[in-house]
């Protein structure tokens, strides 16, 4: 309440976009819920994610004001940034004289935007998702309806404030009495360390995406102590395609059941679900739709398909976003009339190719379009490809997602152009560089292939096919392994990205290394060679020389190899 006082303080009205900028912590969820509290839609923005895609998120929502920590103030673009409110831990408190029944404003209009999301976008400018109270509210009802959290359930928060997946996490217990759970970013990354986070706060409920169940299954420590899941009731996965191996796997694990949930942002977090009840025959499927929600699987003609027929999906009901914010062009073009519906009513082209069983089931097949699923994060590779064109030594680009090493990854094609006059390994790196300042982390390509020319194929259009297979590679000026230690980490980090020789010198990240991959390591580390490295060590030593130094630091070894505490209820 405090914060939303000093919100209206500052002009702050229903229906206005309030960004907040504030890392992982109880005083996130404050942000969040004090925004809400005035009528106005919260934005939710990483303080990690480089300075010109802030200002240009930031700009495009014309945000009347942004809820920020004194910590991440100079981390914000200035000339971007409108009115700053700082948010300090005082403020989960009341101010003085202020009872705790205050209202800032009066009850808020269910169809105003409660959040603001931004995804990438294929015209390499990030689009801006409204979704209002009304959207949120049917899926937070019918989640509660469906598995009916109660005060002694413990949910835990993954997934970054700015995937919308996090609402459902934070808002869903807070609503029926539940608590929530938020790990410390140490505990975030490592899959031991998240394991141990559950059996000690004994959480209930946690969504993963596919990947991370992936790393889980991978850590000796997790598998070899299946008591950590005991106190999990409920576990979904979403964001990603789920295999029934994955699902298989993790069942014989745990002992838990993974069920599947998919939503697309422009719909409020899952419009469908399906609850593992064994072996799923044929493959796993995205389930049914939840309340109040209708799915069409549509020809091109938007003629209904018969089962067993390949259609594209469309979303209409309850859960349907505003549409994008400040592009209404865009929006009309993606939500449609539906033809099914009442008059006026709207449905979501999702560009997602699905299938219908005969019992109804929805099997997940593919995209219309080049949008790709990245660690959970929805990605639009022409928003890479404007990037790297955008460098002045680039004449053209191409992005794709390349399979060749096992965990999918994003591979990028340069074209050189008259500019390219150093080596292909110092303007690589410069290119990397580059788009670390305007990418968010999971957007950046694991692997960047300097080629003479894009191949096309008889119509104009990029030849995939065609273009060569990356090949990580090591630097030829790079140290070779000077100990048994270092001989054994080199071949661990080889072996994670398919590099054939790493030398203690490579940095692990300029390899194609990523946040899972680097759980793997942590992992292996730990388990073949009893190192006890956090994720943030690799993310702050990225080299094996560099991880040896710190490993054998005497202040390191004194002050334990622990980093952080996760915050819990």
């Amino acid at each position: 309440a405090a914060l939303a006082r000093r919100l209206v303080g500052q002009g702050v009205r229903p229906g206005d976009v309030v960004a907040v900028a504030v890392p992982r912590s109880a005083e996130l969820v404050v942000g969040m819920l004090g925004v809400l509290r005035v009528g106005a839609a919260y934005l939710p923005v990483d303080p990690a994610d480089p300075g010109p895609r802030i200002a240009t998120v930031l700009a495009d929502s014309g945000a009347r004001a942004v809820v920020c920590t004194v910590d991440v103030l100079d981390r914000l673009p200035r000339a971007a940034t409108p009115t700053c409110v700082l948010l300090a831990p005082a403020t989960t408190g009341a101010e003085p004289g202020a009872a705790d029944g205050d209202s800032p404003t009066p009850p808020v209009d269910p169809e105003l935007p409660a959040y603001l999301i931004y995804t990438s976008g294929s015209t390499g400018r990030p689009k801006g998702v409204l979704v209002s109270h009304r959207a949120i509210v049917n899926q937070l009802t019918w989640s509660q309806q469906r598995f009916r959290l109660d005060t002694t359930d413990r949910v835990l928060q993954l997934a970054p404030p700015h995937f919308d997946t996090s609402v459902w996490e934070i808002f869903w217990p807070l609503t029926a009495g539940a608590a929530v759970v938020l790990p410390g970013s140490d505990d975030l990354r490592d899959p031991a360390r998240l394991a141990a986070l559950i059996r000690r706060h004994r959480v209930t409920t946690v969504t993963f995406v596919p990947s991370m169940v992936e790393s889980f299954l991978l850590a000796d420590e997790v598998t070899a102590d299946p008591g950590w899941a005991a106190s999990l009731r409920w576990v979904s996965s979403g964001g990603e395609t789920l295999t029934a191996e994955l699902a298989r796997r993790w069942r014989a694990a745990t002992g838990t059941a993974l069920d599947n949930v998919y939503g697309p942002t422009e719909t409020a977090v899952q419009v469908t679900w399906w609850t593992n009840h064994g072996e799923p025959e044929g493959g796993v499927p995205i389930g049914r739709p939840v309340a109040n929600t209708r799915l069409h699987v549509l020809d091109d003609c938007l003629r209904p398909v018969p089962p067993g027929v390949t259609g594209e999906l469309y979303v209409a009901g309850a859960q349907l976003a505003l549409g994008y914010h400040g592009q209404a062009a865009l929006t009309a073009q993606r939500f449609v009339a539906d033809p099914f519906g009442a008059p006026g009513e709207r449905m979501y082209r999702t560009g997602d190719l699905v299938r219908r069983r005969p019992d109804g089931l929805l099997d997940f097949l593919g995209r219309t379009d080049d949008q790709v699923k990245i660690r959970g994060y929805r990605v639009e590779l022409g928003e890479i490809q404007t990037a790297l064109a955008g460098h002045p030594k680039v004449a053209h680009a191409a992005v794709v997602l390349d399979s060749s090493a096992g965990m999918p990854r994003l591979a990028g094609y340069v074209v050189r152009n008259a500019h390219w006059t150093e080596s292909d390994d110092e303007v690589l790196a410069a290119l990397r560089s580059y788009l670390r300042r305007r990418l968010p982390d999971h957007m950046v390509p694991a692997v960047l292939v300097p080629i003479d020319r894009l191949p096309l194929t008889v119509n104009g259009k990029l030849d995939v096919a065609a273009l060569p297979t990356p090949a990580a590679r090591g630097d030829d000026t790079s140290r070779p392994p000077r100990t048994a230690r270092e001989e054994r980490l080199c071949a661990i980090v080889g072996e994670l990205l398919g590099v054939p020789a790493v030398g203690i010198d490579d940095n692990f990240f300029d390899l194609g290394g990523h946040s899972l991959l680097a759980i793997r390591l942590v992992s292996r580390a730990r388990a073949e060679l009893g190192i006890e490295l956090a994720i943030r060590d690799l993310f702050e030593a990225p080299t094996v020389a560099e991880l040896v130094e710190r490993i054998d630091d005497p202040a390191r070894q004194g002050a334990g190899a622990g980093h952080g505490a996760s915050a819990g209820p």
